[in-house]
């Protein structure tokens, strides 16, 4: 025969619950962008430099297909991620539409159709999970970081993996490439 619980026992467990999960939030720490890494590998330079807005339309559109696929991959152990992920469609959805013109640009200086620019990056992205036993860690401090009000536009939002280098993308300009960890 099941037991009822007094309401205070009902509260006490509440109040239990509620502190252990600010607790784990405080262990945390504040949204940050240390998820964000950059490859070391280096390919080839193909096509011009781009300019520093292509640059970051390129790296936009990394960290949109990145945060695309971890939702996907990591979803199993973070049900989460699918909902977090349609906060950060809904959140960047304006910055992506301003980003296509200098995409284009970007895959135009590449010789590529703008589909085929998309589907490559996508492809350097595939790898980028494999192997990384700490990518849906880090996804979801990516998330944190995305849908935390200090982030607000996509550009603020670092690819958790810059991997610009090995698509063998060159910035006209030294300093509109910022070094990440």
């Amino acid at each position: 025969m099941g037991r009822v619980l007094p309401g205070s026992a009902i509260i006490a467990a509440t109040i239990l619950l509620f502190l252990a999960a600010c607790e784990q939030q405080g262990r945390q720490g504040p949204p940050s962008t240390d998820y964000a890494k950059t490859s070391i590998v280096s390919a080839k330079p193909r096509g011009g430099c781009l300019s520093s807005d292509e640059m970051q339309a390129v790296r936009n559109e990394i960290a949109w297909q990145q945060f695309y696929d971890a939702a996907i991959q990591c979803r199993a152990g973070t049900p989460a991620f699918a909902s977090d992920y349609g906060t950060f469609r809904n959140k960047f959805r304006a910055d992506t539409e301003r980003n296509g013109p200098a995409l284009q640009r970007a895959a135009a200086k590449l010789r590529v159709n703008i589909n085929t620019f998309k589907t490559d990056i996508a492809n350097h992205d595939g790898g980028s999970a494999g192997g990384n036993p700490n990518y849906c860690a880090n996804a979801q401090q990516g998330f944190r970081w995305a849908l935390s009000p200090q982030a607000t536009t996509l550009a603020q939002v670092p690819p958790m993996l810059d991997f610009t280098g090995g698509m063998g993308l060159r910035s006209c300009t030294a300093a509109a490439t910022p070094s990440r960890k």
